[in-house]
């Protein structure tokens, strides 16, 4: 069954593929096409229990989308052809958190990787069908992309549970929009469920999510807030064949959270999020969240300032299948970020993310990021 389920997989990517080929395919009749080259260039140092210091050409991300008629086609290939780490101390493998504290941090070692490629209709009345790789609704902070953030990495809660790049999958998704005065979206997504938190060992073993988001305001006051549940298979869930006899192992994981934002543009904007995990497997239940918020101030037009305090570990609980429980200790860190904007096509980021509770992370991290773009 895990071999049809990697056909189905590419079969649904070559269909997808096809469509978003077949949106461009006559440019006269697109009534707009956008191209853009974005790059993001990365230096950071670690300081802690390990010192570590990296230098990666971590983006260099080409986008093109455009439509026609009542569709809507949106690609995204990132490239990252450089990410050099040094460390001035040897790290442990037995150092569990600091290796999964690294992995949140370090996006991939592919040279190329697809990100966003989707289909999605435009125009029809009260709904929207998407289908292609996209963003899961767990939030804003989620989706954003590097060029558009106000930190230099996504809060350290989504890295925890979906990885450096977010929720980002292959599915479907059905947006309704009930005829209201304001806006407000009905969100079904079903992925893949192949990426991190899920990454099922069973067969078309996939991901669910529903989520409300709502949003208001003119264009200079701005807001909204978003709900959203998610549940999928997770990689302790198996289908084995043991002497003719199945064995089924069906271990969920579950996210529960939202997220709310206030913009005053373009001096001030504040958001706050937050996401729980139910992680069932054989003989443990682990329950995690985290909360996050970020405030940003842009005084004058080329330079903003932003801080983003999160507590990870509310609750953070181990509940074991014979019996007892067991409390892990919070993640507590603090980020404080400054952005010089030159020309409206690059960026220069100074940032410092300081970490007050677990000793065996990095306690002080340091950052220069460099960013262009070009339309």
């Amino acid at each position: 069954m895990k071999k049809y389920q990697k056909i189905m997989r590419f079969f649904f990517r070559i269909f997808i593929s096809g469509i978003f080929i077949l949106s461009f395919s006559k440019l006269n009749h697109i009534y707009a096409i956008e191209l853009s080259l974005r790059g993001n260039s990365l230096f950071s140092a670690f300081t802690g229990k390990n010192n570590m210091f990296m230098f990666s050409i971590r983006n260099l991300e080409l986008s093109a989308s455009g439509g026609r008629g009542f569709l809507f086609a949106r690609g995204e290939l990132d490239i990252q052809p450089i990410n050099l780490s040094f460390f001035t101390d040897a790290i442990e493998k037995k150092d569990s958190e600091m290796q999964d504290f690294l992995t949140s941090q370090v996006v991939g070692r592919e040279f190329f990787r697809v990100k966003e490629v989707y289909v999605s209709t435009r125009g029809l009345p009260f709904f929207r069908i998407t289908l292609g790789r996209f963003y899961g609704a767990v939030g804003n902070a989620n989706s954003q992309k590097f060029w558009t953030r106000n930190f230099v990495e996504r809060p350290f809660t989504v890295r925890y549970f979906f990885g450096q790049n977010g929720f980002l999958d292959d599915g479907i998704e059905i947006s309704l929009f009930p005829p209201l005065p304001w806006t407000f979206e009905i969100v079904g997504q079903i992925f893949d469920g192949s990426t991190k938190s899920w990454a099922s060992k069973g067969s078309f073993d996939l991901t669910y999510l529903l989520a409300i988001r709502n949003y208001f305001g003119e264009e200079d006051i701005s807001g909204g807030f978003s709900l959203f549940w998610a549940v999928g298979k997770n990689f302790a869930s198996q289908r084995l064949s043991a002497k003719g006899t199945q064995i089924a192992s069906d271990n969920l994981s579950e996210f529960f959270g939202g997220d709310a934002s206030f913009n005053f543009q373009p001096y001030f904007l504040m958001s706050v999020g937050y996401i729980l995990r139910r992680l069932q497997s054989p003989t443990i239940l682990d329950v995690e969240a985290g909360l996050y918020s970020e405030f940003n101030v842009n005084p004058v037009r080329f330079f903003s300032v932003g801080l983003r305090p999160e507590i990870f570990g509310i609750p953070r609980l181990r509940e074991f299948e014979e019996g007892g429980s067991q409390n892990l200790p919070q993640i507590i860190e603090l980020s404080i970020s400054a952005t010089f904007f030159a020309y409206e096509i690059a960026k220069i980021r100074l940032q410092w993310t300081g970490n007050f509770s677990e000793a065996s992370l990095p306690q002080n991290i340091f950052y220069l990021q460099a960013m262009f773009e070009l339309r």
